[in-house]
């Protein structure tokens, strides 16, 4: 029989009951979309299953997916096809589930990371250099300002994607302008958009930081996708300021929890713990680099 919770203790993927007729009933993905089985049958004989259902996006849309395979010994081999998205996973039940063991490469990963985040790390100026430049330039802290990007704002915000994601990583070959300005156009495009794009403007109206954040499913209702500040503009708290707003959007869309995932080479990763941020470990108890904040209350606060 296949009743039980199918794949592994951080990302379950099916979650079944099989009544004595051979009907299979139960949810994909639990926790995570929670997509109800419309059909379902499993042949206890030759170990056949199929089942069909129906996931219900946060925008409302619905994605039917199918799911057939067989029981191989304690294995699921199963073929899925979700919209158009087709493939193949092996599964075991949770309980079951060991995680592969950790190579040289796994462990090295992160001092490689630590190293390079060091040095990029190096390459930013210092609060007080920010501050005093600022005070040169005749700004002050009160004359930036906070506000919802429009579409208007694309091709100014294309530039900072591009300059703030270049200075992150020290280097300037990243994603153009033109791609920035493309990947943002779709974004705006989008119709019943759940999602926002906050910005920070300076005196003159020029964008110097920005955060994107937008639903999510399973654990965590919410996702920060995106969240860059100028250099020049780092270590004067306005990085706390704009996680504050950030937050506030959320809660206005019922979003209570967020997650974040970012570069272990990120420089600001200093910034996440700061701020509250959870580290997510994967089942081998790494941490990859993956945020959480399962109270964004917390920020406002």
């Amino acid at each position: 029989m296949i009743t039980g919770r199918w794949g592994k203790p951080s990302e379950v993927l099916l979650d079944l009951v099989v009544e004595e007729d051979g009907a299979v009933r139960g949810v994909a993905n639990p926790g995570r979309q929670n997509a109800p089985l419309r059909r379902g049958h499993f042949d206890a004989v030759s170990g056949v299953v199929n089942l069909e259902g129906e996931h219900v996006r946060p925008d409302g849309t619905t994605q039917p997916f199918r799911i057939a395979g067989r029981l191989d010994g304690r294995t699921l081999r199963l073929t899925y096809q979700y919209g158009d998205l087709r493939g193949t996973a092996d599964v075991v039940r949770v309980e079951e589930y060991t995680p592969p063991p950790l190579t040289f490469g796994d462990r090295l990963k992160p001092r490689i990371a630590g190293l390079k985040r060091w040095i990029d790390a190096r390459s930013r100026p210092t609060g007080e250099e920010n501050e005093r430049k600022l005070r040169e330039r005749g700004e002050s802290l009160d004359s930036i300002t906070f506000r919802d990007a429009v579409t208007a704002d694309i091709p100014a915000l294309a530039e900072l994607h591009v300059t703030t994601w270049n200075a992150t990583y020290n280097t300037s070959r990243g994603p153009t302008i033109a791609t920035r300005n493309w990947q943002w156009t779709q974004v705006f495009d989008k119709e019943d958009r759940r999602d926002f794009v906050l910005v920070l403007g300076d005196r003159n109206g020029r964008l110097i930081g920005f955060t994107w954040g937008k639903p999510s499913e399973g654990e965590f209702e919410g996702q920060l996708s995106k969240i860059y500040l100028r250099w020049e503009y780092h270590g004067l708290g306005l990085g706390r300021r704009l996680m504050a707003e950030t937050a506030r959007r959320f809660l206005d869309r019922g979003i209570h929890s967020f997650i974040l995932f970012a570069e272990l080479s990120n420089p600001t990763l200093g910034f996440y713990d700061r701020m509250g941020g959870e580290r997510l470990l994967d089942d081998r108890g790494q941490f990859g680099g993956a945020y959480g904040w399962r109270d964004v209350r917390t920020l406002v606060r």
